[in-house]
């Protein structure tokens, strides 16, 4: 009745029991996927090596604010990448483990094993054991579900909470007054047009401004106005950010 479904037993990563994993052979595209920070890359011993030998590099730039952006662009096109690679030599690695395991395990059901076979179990176990507390944390960041902590293998959990958030944040339509507007393109002209409209310059202002509106004790110096204009400095910049709540 299925003819593609096929059926597989998984090794005993930490339970006593076998996972089964169902496969219906059906394959995904991959879509084009945005930029986003690991906070499973902290634990990565290169790193932090690796953010301080970018952010160190001089760049060409005359203001501090495109300094910071020029820095943070090298960054995400880096790590972007770099984070991809660490994605895949984890498959890799765990599927190796896998596959190892279930050799031990397949002699463990047919004999006793040595003590050095037992030895090698235990550390593909504590191996897996660090490659699920990443992939936890990958989705732990996805779900943005705060009240559980990080360390209870809840990987399913948060991978349901993820995908609950992106299908609850997909707007299908816009309704203003009587008209119902649905499709992308619709909905993205809707939506600049309305942001234009609120920030944008009233048309036929009926308060003109002329330069006797305030008297000099209530205009700004000059000294104040080139406070003000003067582009930012790195030490503003960072003063901003560094404080930021890290999410």
């Amino acid at each position: 009745m299925f003819p593609t479904v096929f059926i597989q037993k998984l090794p005993r990563e930490l339970s006593d029991h076998n996972p089964l994993i169902v496969s219906s052979a059906k394959s995904h595209h991959l879509k084009h996927l945005p930029f986003r920070f690991e906070t499973s890359w902290l634990k990565h011993p290169e790193f932090l090596d690796k953010v301080k030998e970018i952010w160190t590099t001089p760049c060409r730039a005359e203001v501090a604010l495109d300094k910071i952006q020029i820095k943070l662009k090298k960054f995400k096109q880096y790590f972007k990448g770099w984070g991809f690679n660490i994605q895949g030599e984890n498959r890799k690695l765990r599927a190796s483990l896998h596959k190892e395991l279930a050799v031990l395990e397949t002699l463990e059901e047919e004999a006793p094993l040595p003590l050095l076979s037992i030895q090698r179990k235990v550390e593909i176990q504590c191996n897996i054991m660090k490659l699920l507390e990443e992939e936890e944390l990958y989705w732990l960041k996805r779900s943005h579900d705060k009240w559980l902590h990080e360390g209870d293998n809840n990987t399913e959990y948060f991978h349901r909470i993820a995908n609950g958030r992106k299908r609850c944040s997909k707007i299908v339509s816009f309704k203003d007054g009587d008209v119902t507007m649905e499709g992308t393109p619709n909905l993205l002209n809707h939506a600049t047009d309305f942001y234009k409209t609120l920030f944008g310059p009233e048309n036929n202002i009926p308060f003109p401004l002329t330069e006797d509106l305030w008297d000099g004790s209530e205009l700004v110096s000059e000294n104040d106005n080139d406070l003000l204009t003067r582009s930012f400095s790195e030490e503003e910049i960072k003063a901003a950010l560094f404080p930021m709540e890290k999410k």
